[in-house]
């Protein structure tokens, strides 16, 4: 488990329990190939189906680091994951970043170290600013200071943002890497130019033929700040001033999905209006 975050090591740590309760102590390689539908359905009798496919896929990794010791195991790919449904596409869970964000640091053809350190940075700033794909590109490299910078909304007023520990370590590691005069943060692989809107589409779309999931496109890191930002319990105005949102409603669509204690509170609130 070195080199897991805390939250993907509870991952797999309760994917064990879940395994064992489930199945017994039995050898890993007694696992039968119609046992994970067993399981999956099992799963799906108690748990929400966003945890049901994080569990699965937690699984199915665990398998193919089995079959990759040599270990007698089902083939992983009988190890089926649902499909988002279009209303749940809008954003990712947690570990569903993490995966991503080990789909774009994979060695691919294509992409070089630095390119790659490039890749996981732009992943990192995208899911931890919140800020949209035009104005990740116009970042200059003396843009961030002390993990705060200062962008424009889209009716041109300016608003701070933020990233985390993790983007500024990766965007560290991405311009130590490099050894050229651009001023620009991101540059392409191609013409060593500043990157576009284009180039990290394109970086998206690859990454998610590597790791399964489908159609994650940059403004699914804001969906997902935003969604993750509100379940964890930041105030909707605050969520609000980070997207540089001027409509607050807007921001309201996400509580929906991500914030029930909001929802309770609205509705114990409205309880008492007789209209």
């Amino acid at each position: 488990m070195a080199g897991m975050s805390t939250k993907t090591r509870e991952t797999y740590e309760n994917l064990c329990k879940l395994l064992i309760n489930f199945f017994g102590d039995i050898d890993v390689e007694n696992i039968r190939d119609e046992d994970p539908v067993r399981f999956f359905e099992h799963l799906c009798g108690w748990q929400k189906m966003s945890t049901v496919r994080g569990n699965l896929m937690a699984f199915r990794k665990v398998v193919k680091w089995l079959k990759r010791k040599n270990y007698n195991v089902i083939d992983p790919e009988e190890i089926k994951v649902p499909k988002k449904t279009k209303e749940e596409m809008e954003y990712l869970e947690l570990y569903e970043v993490e995966t991503f964000l080990e789909a774009v640091s994979r060695k691919t053809r294509g992409y070089s170290y630095v390119n790659r350190l490039r890749n996981i940075a732009i992943v990192q700033v995208l899911f931890s600013s919140g800020i949209r794909v035009g104005e990740l590109c116009k970042l200059n490299k003396n843009s961030i200071k002390n993990r705060q910078f200062v962008t424009a909304s889209k009716g041109g007023d300016p608003r701070p943002c933020f990233i985390s520990q993790e983007a500024e370590k990766a965007i560290k590691e991405y311009l130590d890497a490099r050894a050229d005069s651009n001023v620009a943060l991101f540059i392409s692989n191609q013409n060593g130019r500043r990157i576009t809107t284009g180039n990290v589409r394109n970086i998206f779309k690859n990454a998610c033929n590597q790791c399964g999931l489908e159609k994650v496109h940059p403004h699914t890191m804001r969906h997902s700040l935003a969604t993750f930002l509100l379940d964890r319990g930041m105030d909707l105005l605050d969520v609000s001033k980070i997207l540089g949102h001027t409509n607050l409603n807007t921001t309201q669509i996400y509580t929906h999905i991500k914030n029930p204690k909001l929802r309770d509170r609205y509705n114990i609130i409205m309880q008492r209006v007789a209209i």
